[in-house]
Parts: C-alpha cells; sequence; structure tokens
C-alpha cells in the first residue's frame, strides 16, 4: 500500500523517467543498430576484397597467357577453364577482364543475370581501379524474398570488385572484375548479431558497447576463420610452403604450351635419412626438421620467380621460372651450402643433408616429363650415396626398377 501511494504521489516523475529511459534506450537501440549493419557491410567488402585480390594474384601467377587474355581477350581455352573450375575455392561467381583503357576485353561464362554495355565504352570503376592502383568495392543485395534459393541465378548478395591487374614485375596490365558471392558470410554475420542482440536489449545504456565490441571481436574471427580457409586450400600447414595440389597446378601452369617450356628448372628435393630422425629423436624432432628445411629452401629461391612446395612426406620440390643453367645451378648450389645449418630441437642437433634432383626442361616437355626426369635425378642421388645434387641425362632412363627406386629415406 506505501509503495502504491509512493506512486501515485510521484506517478508524472516516474512515467516521465520511464519514457525518457525508453527513449533514451530507442535511440542507443537504432544507432548501434545503424552502426552494426556499417560494421556488417564493411566486413563484407573487406572479405570480398581480400578473396578478390588472392584469387587475381592467383590468377597472375600461375596463368601464361594472363597478360594476354586482360590487353586482347585472347587467350589458351584450358586457362580459362581452370580459372573457372577455382571459382567454388573462393566463392567467385564469375569475372571480367579489362584493358588499360578500361574497355572489356573477356567474360567469363557465369550465372549471374545482369545487363552489360556492349558499346565498348570505358567502364568508370574499372577505369578508378587501374588509374588509383586501389580496387573499388560494390555491394549488391536481391531482394526478391518471394523467389525459392533453389531457383536463384543471383545470390541474395554479391559483390561487384574491380582489381587492377599487377603483374609481379609491379606493371599495371588492366582491371580484374569479380563478382563474389557474399551470401553465406553476410548470413554468419547476422546470425552473430542476432546471439549479441539479446545482451544488447537486456544491457544498460552504460554496458551497451560491450556486447558490440563482443560483436566486432566475432566479425573478426569470422573474417580469420574464412582467411585461414582459403589459406587451406594452398598451403601446407606444418611448414608453410605450398603443398602438393597447390605444386601440381603450379606445374601445370608452367607447362600449359609445351612449345614454350623450356627454361623451367625442376628441382626434387629428398631429406636424407628422415625415417632414422623420427626413430632416434620421435615425431616432434622430425616435424622441427621438415619446417627446418622448408625455411633453408624458401631462403634461397628467387622471390619473384620461384616457388617452394612439400610434395610429400620429406619431399620438397622447387619451381623455377625462366631460368637459365648457371643460374639453376647457382640456386641449387645454395640449396646445399644452407642446408649444412645445424637443426636443434630440446637439445638434439642434427645436421641435415639433402639428396637433389635438378632438370631444367626444354621445349616440347610436359609437366609429367619434368616431374619424372626430376625423379629420376633423385633416385640417382640417393643411389650415389646421398647428399648430393644430380642433373638429369638421358643415361638415367631405365637405370632403376619399380621395385629398387623408391627406397626409404
Amino acid at each position: 500500500m506505501n509503495l502504491w501511494r509512493l506512486y501515485d504521489r510521484h506517478r508524472y516523475t516516474v512515467l516521465a523517467a520511464a519514457a525518457g529511459t525508453l527513449a533514451l534506450i530507442g535511440i542507443v537501440w537504432i544507432a548501434l543498430d545503424t552502426l552494426i549493419d556499417w560494421q556488417v557491410q564493411e566486413a563484407i567488402k573487406r572479405n570480398a576484397q581480400e578473396r578478390a585480390q588472392h584469387w587475381s594474384r592467383n590468377f597472375l601467377e600461375t596463368t601464361p597467357s594472363a597478360v594476354t587474355l586482360i590487353q586482347t581477350g585472347e587467350g589458351d581455352m584450358e586457362d580459362i577453364n581452370r580459372l573457372e573450375d577455382s571459382f567454388a575455392l573462393v566463392n567467385i561467381i564469375r569475372f571480367q577482364l579489362f584493358d588499360q583503357n578500361g574497355k572489356q576485353t573477356f567474360l567469363s561464362n557465369g550465372s549471374l543475370e545482369r545487363s552489360y554495355s556492349a558499346e565498348g565504352k570505358p567502364n568508370k570503376n574499372a577505369m578508378q581501379a587501374f588509374n588509383t592502383g586501389q580496387p573499388v568495392i560494390e555491394v549488391h543485395h536481391d531482394d526478391n524474398d518471394e523467389q525459392p534459393d533453389s531457383a536463384r541465378t543471383v545470390p541474395e548478395t554479391y559483390i561487384e570488385a574491380y582489381v587492377p591487374a599487377i603483374t609481379s614485375s609491379g606493371e599495371k596490365v588492366g582491371t580484374i572484375e569479380l563478382y563474389v558471392d557474399a551470401t553465406a558470410f553476410e548470413e554468419a554475420l547476422e546470425e552473430t548479431f542476432q546471439e549479441v542482440s539479446l545482451y544488447l536489449v537486456l544491457g544498460t545504456v552504460l554496458i551497451v558497447m560491450f556486447p558490440v565490441a563482443a560483436f566486432v571481436r566475432r566479425t573478426q574471427q569470422l573474417m580469420h576463420n574464412d582467411k585461414r580457409m582459403l589459406e587451406l586450400t594452398r598451403y601446407d600447414q606444418l611448414t608453410g610452403v605450398l603443398n602438393r595440389n597447390s605444386v601440381t597446378q603450379h606445374l601445370k601452369a608452367l607447362f600449359i604450351d609445351p612449345d614454350r617450356a623450356d627454361g623451367t628448372g625442376v628441382l626434387f628435393v629428398d631429406v636424407d635419412y628422415f625415417k632414422q630422425v623420427n626413430d632416434q629423436y620421435g615425431h616432434a624432432c622430425g616435424d622441427v626438421l621438415l619446417k627446418h628445411i622448408a625455411g633453408v629452401l624458401k631462403s634461397c629461391i628467387r622471390l619473384k620467380d620461384d616457388v617452394v612446395g612439400r610434395y610429400g612426406g620429406d619431399e620438397f620440390v622447387i619451381l623455377c621460372r625462366n631460368i637459365t643453367k648457371d643460374e639453376f645451378r647457382l640456386l641449387y648450389d645454395r640449396v646445399m651450402e644452407s642446408a649444412k645449418t645445424p637443426c636443434t630441437h630440446e637439445g638434439n642437433t642434427y645436421t641435415p643433408s639433402l639428396s637433389v634432383g635438378a632438370y631444367l626442361s626444354q621445349r616440347g616437355d610436359t609437366e609429367k616429363t619434368a616431374l619424372h626426369r626430376a625423379d629420376l635425378a633423385v633416385y640417382a642421388a640417393k643411389r650415389g650415396g646421398r647428399n648430393r645434387v644430380v642433373e638429369y641425362s638421358s643415361d638415367l632412363e631405365g637405370t632403376f626398377k619399380e621395385d629398387g627406386a623408391k627406397q626409404s629415406a
């Protein structure tokens, strides 16, 4: 009864305070909702930009006809088919290529239904990306909720990303426009927002920024995990060099035209006595040794033209584009010298040795021919006493039998 009388006495004051509090919470809520929506859109743009730049770099590095395709629209169909096969890895829907003047030179086959100018007029966004050297990102939403997902030809959310096409030497040759499906990423962010919104509703104005901070943190985690998934498709998780699948793709790209395949160096590297290291010091020491060897190989290559990959358990491959015989020999001499650096683990010091097979490609070679000949050479190095480099020669063909060639290290 006393509480009722107290309320009745200060009824208008209480109502005014409640109304003011609700109004303040409403204003804060609207402001936060706007801020979070902006954060979602910015996160989508950054995520799409990372995907587009990742795909574009891979396109320019592994596609021999990339520059010609950008500048003229003419390229090898195997290159084009391989590019479209890679779309699923990074949610790319399709792509367009523009030359230095912003004119469209190529449009891939894709499912995104949208009208384009066929009059050869320069694309403003392509020109902006080319001139500034910075990506231009646009977010598009398809709000047709009546259409079932199975019948959609346009994703609910997709990104137009214009990325300047810059070669490894730093030359701008045109613009690549990619369409990135951002639907799943946006849904993940929205689910996170629903979780955070519960805290916003129950929280007070003073602590309302704490859930927002949690949301931003969760967004960063999603982007980090998404970026890590991209890396998992390319890199070996133990050593940090390219994995076998990426090495195979890179090798195919280097030998896509047998008439221009000469001048590619292939080093097949085998770690000597790796099984004995595992048996004597344990698998943890073996892992440290593999990381050590990967670091040695990466420190010896030419940064722009060479790649290192882990091909098997204790096998590595170095691929060298446009290399002369003298440069090739200098490179594997650096590898053998650097491999003498001791590897230490838990007080145990081990100086590794490598058996290396070297092959410098000739006109008409395929990726299988080059890898096979480097493989024969590394078997010869192991048979010859290990801790050495053997260059391939035709005398090695037929020297080793199937059962005797593949000895364990």
